[in-house]
């Protein structure tokens, strides 16, 4: 919240949109018209705090309380130009620091971009973006660049480029839901202080913001002209709400050292690699367990029932047992705990071949949803290749050969 504006009921702003509800239509793409500059549609209330371990001694009967107390006076419309929400300054009455917060927020936040801010930013080369999609979902990630790779437009607004990453985009996804982030840049290499920037942020493509062009500083307008994987995907507009000091006294103080960057590289080396080994650890537990199970048994399981080759062997079966099954049978496919023995496989078909006359025919067909299901829940084609031969091992024992 800015320093200077005034809470009304429901814990937004006065003259803020009102919250977002949760089936609201999709949120439009960055760049389209219906994200145009100013208009922020997408905009969504904060969700109240939790009670959670992180609060320490406080109980979840005091959060409760405290949510009350919070709720109680944004009721009652009393103006406040206090930074941050109403149960940070009811803690700070819990733990008596009340004072301590106020000498700081007095002296030290601001909403906007002090000369010596702006001139601290735009020596950086790295900063820190905290984003949170609309059910509050959290994700943290850091920007690299130049010295100057940010820049400051005005005392109220700073915009940074987007290089060529991952694909993922899980904080620029989080932007486009709830346009609220929270900015940390450190100097580790010099004065060992850091400044937090919190304020309102919108995704601008390399076109639309080249309509602004006379409004820009030159060298965003030649970076957006350079090509190839020095030049830009999208860059990221954040207008101040709040901006304040990290404290020095727990900063180490460290020396840069020369490094050859290949910026916007594909190459897995240059990269990383799979430095936390994390192809080690069989995919039953990378992709979420038994939780994921649930999932892909769901999707496998409808798919075989509905399908007109198979889906008799299922009649007369009780249900909830047969799933238990198929959840079984997908775990030993995914490299999960459990494994099925050739014995159990035998005799858990005998019956199927006997009565319906169970082949090849249909354990392929079989297969072939098992692929369809790992292909909808996005599993790497070369996993799926090594779950295929998983399953193509037990062929001799499901058929009874």
């Amino acid at each position: 919240m800015s320093r200077f504006s005034f809470r009304t009921k429901g814990g937004k702003q006065s003259g803020k949109e009102p919250a977002k509800p949760q089936n609201a239509p999709p949120v439009p793409d960055a760049g389209s018209p219906a994200a145009a500059p100013k208009k922020f549609a997408f905009l969504r209330s904060r969700p109240k705090p939790a009670a959670s371990a992180g609060l320490g001694t406080v109980q979840p009967d005091l959060v409760a309380e405290m949510n009350a107390e919070a709720d109680w006076r944004i009721g009652q419309k009393k103006p406040n130009i206090l930074p941050g929400c109403n149960t940070e300054h009811l803690l700070q009455d819990q733990w008596q620091t009340r004072d301590r917060a106020n000498n700081f927020y007095n002296k030290q936040v601001l909403d906007f971009l002090a000369p010596k801010m702006q001139e601290f930013i735009k020596r950086q080369e790295f900063l820190f973006i905290a984003s949170a999609d609309r059910n509050g979902e959290c994700d943290c990630t850091s920007k690299f660049g130049n010295p100057g790779f940010i820049r400051v437009l005005s005392d109220k607004y700073l915009i940074y480029p987007e290089y060529r990453g991952n694909g993922v985009f899980a904080n620029t996804g989080n932007m486009l839901e709830n346009p609220h982030v929270s900015l940390l840049m450190i100097d580790f290499t010099r004065d060992t202080i850091g400044l937090h920037v919190n304020g309102k942020v919108r995704v601008v493509a390399n076109d639309e913001l080249l309509e602004y062009q006379d409004k820009l500083p030159q060298d965003v307008i030649a970076e957006i002209h350079q090509e190839g994987k020095k030049c830009p995907e999208r860059w990221v507009m954040v207008e101040v709400e709040e901006a304040y000091i990290q404290c020095s006294k727990h900063i180490p103080l460290m020396k840069k050292q020369d490094k050859k960057i290949d910026w916007g590289t594909d190459n897995v080396v240059a990269k990383g690699g799979d430095y936390f080994e994390l192809m080690n650890i069989p995919l039953y537990k990378r992709i979420g367990g038994d939780k994921a199970m649930e999932a892909a048994t769901d999707i496998f399981y409808r798919k075989v029932l509905q399908d007109e080759l198979v889906g008799r062997f299922f009649e007369d079966v009780d249900m909830e047992r047969q799933r238990l099954k198929q959840k079984s049978f997908l775990t030993m496919a995914f490299g999960g705990p459990y494994q099925y023995s050739g014995l159990d496989l035998r005799e858990g078909h005998k019956r199927l071949i006997e009565k319906y006359g169970l082949s090849d025919q249909h354990f392929n067909r079989v297969c072939e949803i098992f692929k369809e299901t790992v292909t909808e829940l996005n599993i790497p084609p070369d996993q799926i290749e090594e779950m295929m031969s998983i399953l193509e091992s037990t062929r001799d024992a499901v058929l009874n050969r």
